[in-house]
């Protein structure tokens, strides 16, 4: 019943067989198109469509259709398939591991066709059972990932891949039980009026453990996410809690815009239009050290002075490999002759330096710029090193012994890049670190390469006391 005001409801039908069969009456659409989604992600299914009915105060009604979608019709359409490999192993022991930074990362890469079709970040896949479900009707597409996954971690780490998709394939169980318990549970707390600083109190007096704690924060933010399918609308949602003035957690709001931002067409909407590829990844190198023109979107404007006032780290990491990706891409940076272009990569090349004279996003955006430097044919460009030893400590060495020679500015800014990177990771005997600095501090290397070098170095231990 209602008050004799006018009213909606939303049909939803699929078309199985040839025959349209009305599924269910929604009480609103977004969970009109929830639903027709999750039909559409059987491939029994041809077809799925909503009809919008409305009734007036005077008891006439009309009916419209505001969705449909037909498979056949998918023609150019990309399958959803799995995305290329990460570039980090993202190794998983806990079920905090498969939640963590590292494993979004892969999931992003991995799945990244899955999460565009359904407008998703990793962080909604792995905390709202009705996506998890979705992605369990793509035949293989999880089974895929998991094997792919596993595969590059056995390599990375020399054991057995069988065992590794066998702990994997448990930490996705664990994670599926853990949403599907949520999602059935009255008591979950849901996002409400008082945004994250109401949300995280309600949570913190019903959940014992951190870990729980995290789980049904994000599981709630997936829940509210389900009501606006335009990522966009889901940035803005979240750059609205990074503003409030009580406070919230910013490791939270890095994790959310680094997923969102993972779209392609987000990014192409967040910077606006561009002249060409040079112009777009200009701006995105900006952004990623937290800068933004004057006639940047506000949303980017935004995420620059969060990024500019701390560290989102995940951010940052989701942008510059987007650069690198675009880097090692065969796309022109214009649609100008040779000479523009590697003017136009010059000063991209600059862009992409940082205070410390190193090339934001490491090893890989050398390897990055190394391969449009040759395909550019740009004599004294960046050339990637090909390391010789797998050994940390002989790899230092070997650069060491690079940085004793001629060099070009941009190939000192790409050794030194790799030295620094290969200092941070060093796991090693301090000592034999410690034994480099004279070498270090003879090579070949701008002053202030050489000093982030040097400030990376393991301290001396103190001199024994008498």
């Amino acid at each position: 019943m209602h008050d004799g005001g006018p009213s909606k409801r939303y049909e939803v039908a699929a078309r199985r067989g040839g025959r349209w069969v009305i599924d269910c009456l929604a009480r609103s659409e977004p969970e009109a198109r929830n639903r027709a989604e999750e039909l559409y992600a059987d491939e029994s299914i041809e077809a799925v469509r909503i009809v919008r009915g409305h009734f007036g105060r005077d008891g006439t009604s009309f009916e419209t259709m505001i969705f449909e979608r037909v498979r056949e019709a998918r023609r150019g359409e990309a399958p959803v398939k799995v995305g290329a490999a990460p570039s980090d192993e993202a190794w998983c022991e806990t079920l905090a591991d498969f939640y963590g930074p590292a494993s979004r990362r892969a999931i992003a890469r991995l799945l990244r066709n899955f999460l565009d079709r359904h407008s998703i970040t990793p962080t909604e896949l792995l905390h709202h059972h009705r996506y998890i479900r979705l992605l369990d009707r793509q035949e293989t597409l999880s089974s895929q990932a998991l094997q792919r996954m596993a595969a590059l971690q056995a390599r990375a780490r020399g054991v057995d891949a069988r065992s590794r998709s066998d702990a994997l394939n448990r930490l996705v169980d664990e994670a599926t039980a853990k949403a599907r318990d949520a999602i059935a549970s009255r008591a979950a707390p849901r996002l409400g009026d008082g945004g994250l600083p109401a949300l995280a109190e309600e949570i913190a007096a019903k959940a014992c453990s951190a870990a729980d704690q995290a789980f049904y924060t994000r599981f709630a933010v997936s829940c509210a996410f389900e009501n606006f399918p335009d990522p966009a609308e889901k940035l803005a949602m979240v750059l609205g809690w990074a503003g409030d003035p009580k406070g919230v957690d910013i490791a939270l709001i890095d994790e959310l815009v680094a997923g969102l931002l993972g779209a392609a067409t987000l990014i192409q909407d967040a910077i606006g239009p561009q002249a060409h590829l040079a112009a777009a990844l200009g701006e995105l190198a900006g952004l990623a050290q937290g800068l933004a023109t004057d006639k940047a979107p506000a949303p980017i404007k935004t995420v620059a002075g969060l990024i500019a006032a701390s560290p989102m780290p995940e951010t940052r990491l989701a942008l510059v490999e987007r650069i690198a990706r675009e880097i090692a891409s065969e796309k022109p940076l214009s649609r100008d002759d040779m000479v523009v272009q590697r003017r136009m990569f010059d000063g991209l090349c600059d862009m992409l330096t940082d205070k410390q004279g190193l090339f934001i996003g490491g090893p890989p955006m050398v390897d990055a710029i190394a391969q449009r430097s040759r395909r550019l044919e740009i004599v004294g460009g960046v050339v990637s090193v090909r390391f010789q030893a797998s050994d940390p400590a002989a790899r230092i060495e070997q650069i060491l012994a690079l940085a004793t020679g001629v060099l070009s500015d941009r190939q000192q800014r790409a050794l030194a890049t790799y030295l620094v990177s290969l200092i941070e990771g060093y796991a090693g005997d301090p000592a034999l670190l410690l034994a480099l600095r004279p070498k270090i501090q003879a090579a070949r290397l701008s002053d202030t390469a050489k000093a982030a070098a040097l400030e990376r170095l393991p301290r001396l231990p103190a001199r024994a006391a008498g």
